[in-house]
């Protein structure tokens, strides 16, 4: 009789389930910065509150200083741009003390018209020598001969003359005077710069100036400073 083999059957196995923990674990250092924050801004809600608190029991002071601050900034804006435009149309007005002397050089004529003297008479102041070669003819056919003639002109001889030249005055005269200098400039290479930078200062104020008390007539630093 044959025996059948047993064969031992496994139901069912259990699995083995792995244990996991419920939360997830931080590291130390994550901890401690996630501690460090939330103190840092519990610290920051704080100041705020007591910030806001201060500016609400002192709220007038507050408003007191906004005001003052907006018509501070609105009377120097309003003055920036009464100065560059006191400067695109300004003039340079000075006085220049001259004191030098004048180079002349030119041609006087002289000629009969110009003499003063009357019937053009020279009146020699010294005697004068003059020596000069002449020939002189023998009459009745003696023959000619050649010689030298010094004849000395004495002081006080009276000469008619005629003068007709031409003398080159090279000389200077001195000049004293003051120059007035009167210079616009917006003639001047400083004119278009002016321009450059009025432009910039209309770009920068106008945007604000709808929401600051603007003064009708610019205020002038110059006029307090002198008072």
């Amino acid at each position: 009789m044959a025996v059948e083999p047993v064969t031992q059957s496994h139901a069912s196995a259990t699995p083995e389930v792995a244990t996991r923990p419920r939360y997830a674990r931080l590291a130390p250092l994550y901890k401690a910065l996630i501690w460090t924050s939330f103190f840092i801004n519990a610290i920051l809600l704080i100041i705020v509150g007591v910030l806001g608190g201060i500016l609400l029991n002192h709220r007038n002071q507050v408003n007191s200083i906004v005001g003052n601050t907006q018509t501070f900034a609105a009377a120097n804006l309003s003055e920036l741009q009464d100065v560059v435009k006191d400067l695109e149309g300004a003039t340079i007005i000075y006085t220049v003390p001259l004191d030098t002397r004048l180079p002349i050089e030119l041609d006087v004529p002289i000629n009969p018209e110009t003499i003063m003297t009357e019937r053009n008479i020279v009146r020699l102041t010294e005697s004068v020598s003059l020596v000069a070669p002449a020939a002189i003819t023998f009459p009745g056919g003696g023959g000619n001969l050649n010689a030298t003639v010094n004849i000395a002109l004495p002081a006080g001889l009276e000469l008619p003359v005629d003068l007709n030249m031409n003398v080159k005055l090279v000389t200077s005269i001195p000049v004293q005077l003051d120059v007035p200098v009167r210079i616009p400039l917006a003639e001047t290479e400083l004119g278009p710069q002016f321009q450059r930078l009025g432009a910039i200062v209309d770009r920068l104020v106008n945007p604000i100036a709808p929401l600051l008390p603007m003064p009708e007539t610019p205020p002038d630093s110059s006029q307090r400073q002198g008072q």
